[in-house]
């Protein structure tokens, strides 16, 4: 039945997902974070609009679809599909994924641009490609392909935002909006993840955390000239590296403090070590070092480790310092920057961020004048065993069209709604998954989607909400 699936998805592709997702890189639906006139510009708007469309357009049988909104607030798109003839499943698929998109940023290649959709050596370049605009095509996709073979499949919701990359605020409320239509939910399908290479299923079980916020360092009322001040006056930007170093080691690029941490158990190290063999040195070359540049860690097992289980510290943006072209010999102000830290899956973000706050703040060098906002207050994921039918879909699938088995993977970026989705509906099953495998580059210059891994993602997909609408357990 899976190859059957597989190919009546690669047709699909070729007739109407490719350009779907090719029509969708050319809206540059920035995130409401990014995007301070989003409301005026009605952007969003026309990402869920185009899919609206879109989707309307497939001739897939008992579908409806409505824009769900309310004023001040990124609109999302409800889907709903009725349940085919032969469906057992008493309980309904959701569907998850996001039209809203990170910024353009630098460094594309001459010949692809953030809007400009390029296929290219079994890619599909531009922004929101991979993430995670191809999620929404592929998963209304998978269910067409059922229909189109005359296979059985349970009834589908779906409800997909357009605020996911500023932190997904009222999505929330927006379930409530239409809880009624939605149902009772046994299966979620969230294709918003990543894959540690291109040759076989790989499931998330875990997710990172994250806490974020901003520093601000003040030492002047005003800046002053360098010669004067300098050797006198405290340098802000000095202030704050020493601040940083109480959080992080920045010889090893470790972060101190045990609310950050967490207990690596057996099942940890044994998922790692499972992982750091597939890998390999994959693990870490999948970068794009510049020059000479060494990871922090180089054993498969340790990068694993540190990516997906210990907390991380990242620099993010920064006011107050003047370009290198525009800077005088002036001694600053102030300095701002904005930092995010990734926390291990099951570490609670609300005390990590207290506890960041009280370190950074308590007894500033030199009196100095320090504030710390938090904007992120983000809890990890950590999947529950799923059952046995959803874990015999996962081997067939992988196995019949990667031929390798499948693998769990936990992710070291995070999906904040999968702890709501958890929580509304604690005896659904989940299939967390996505395409964003090495040099990806999803959030960076030159985010590609892997075409092939692409297709047999949502052929696979399709496979287990077949399997769902037959399960007897």
């Amino acid at each position: 039945m899976i190859e059957k699936i597989f190919e009546q998805v690669k047709d699909k592709w070729n007739q109407t997902t490719e350009q779907g997702i090719k029509d969708f890189v050319e809206i540059p639906a920035l995130s409401p974070d990014f995007d301070k006139k989003w409301e005026e510009n009605g952007v969003l708007l026309k990402a869920v609009e185009f899919a609206k469309n879109w989707v309307e357009k497939q001739d897939i049988k008992g579908l409806s679809t409505k824009i769900v909104q309310e004023e001040g607030f990124p609109p999302c798109l409800y889907v709903e599909i009725e349940a085919s003839e032969g469906n057992t499943a008493k309980e309904s698929v959701f569907l998850y994924g996001h039209l809203d998109k990170q910024p353009p940023n630098l460094g594309w290649d001459e010949d692809k641009g953030p809007w400009k959709p390029v296929v290219q050596d079994g890619k599909l370049y531009g922004r929101g490609a991979a993430d995670d605009g191809y999620s929404f095509f592929c998963s209304l996709s998978a269910v067409k392909a059922l229909q189109e073979l005359n296979i059985s499949h349970p009834r589908c919701v779906g409800l997909f935002e357009t605020c996911e990359e500023s932190g997904s605020a009222h999505y929330e409320t927006y379930l409530k909006h239409v809880e009624e239509q939605l149902g009772a939910i046994g299966l979620v399908v969230a294709l918003d993840s990543s894959c540690g290479d291109y040759d076989r299923l790989w499931i998330t079980n875990s997710l990172r955390g994250m806490i974020g916020g901003a520093i601000k360092v003040e030492v002047l009322k005003e800046g002053v000239h360098s010669g004067e001040a300098s050797g006198i006056v405290p340098s802000s930007f000095m202030i704050l590296r020493s601040l940083l170093d109480r959080v992080e080691d920045s010889k090893k690029g470790k972060v101190i403090g045990i609310p950050f941490h967490t207990v690596l158990t057996s099942d940890i190290l044994k998922q790692s070590k499972k992982i750091a063999k597939i890998l390999g040195d994959k693990a870490w070359e999948q970068f794009p070092w510049a020059g000479e540049t060494s990871p922090l860690c180089n054993e498969p097992m340790e990068c694993i480790l540190r990516r997906n289980w210990e907390p991380a510290l990242t620099v993010t943006g920064a006011d107050g310092i003047p370009s290198v072209e525009n800077g005088g010999n002036v001694l600053r102000p102030w300095t701002k920057i904005k930092i995010g830290m990734r926390l291990p899956p099951n570490v609670e973000a609300s005390l990590a961020s207290q506890a960041f706050k009280d370190v950074v703040t308590a007894h500033p060098p030199f009196n100095a004048k320090v504030d710390y906002e938090p904007v992120v207050m983000s809890n990890g994921w950590v999947a529950k065993e799923p059952k046995k039918w959803l874990k015999k879909s996962f081997k067939k699938a992988s196995k019949s069209l990667w031929g390798n088995d499948f693998c769990y993977l936990g992710m070291g970026a995070s999906i904040p709604l999968l702890n709501v989705f958890s929580r509304e509906w604690p005896s659904a099953e989940f299939v967390v998954a996505g395409v964003l495998g090495p040099k990806s580059n999803a959030h960076g210059p030159n985010e590609f989607l892997h075409i092939d891994y692409a297709q047999k993602l949502t052929a696979s997909v399709a496979y287990i909400i077949a399997k769902m609408a037959k399960a007897e357990e």
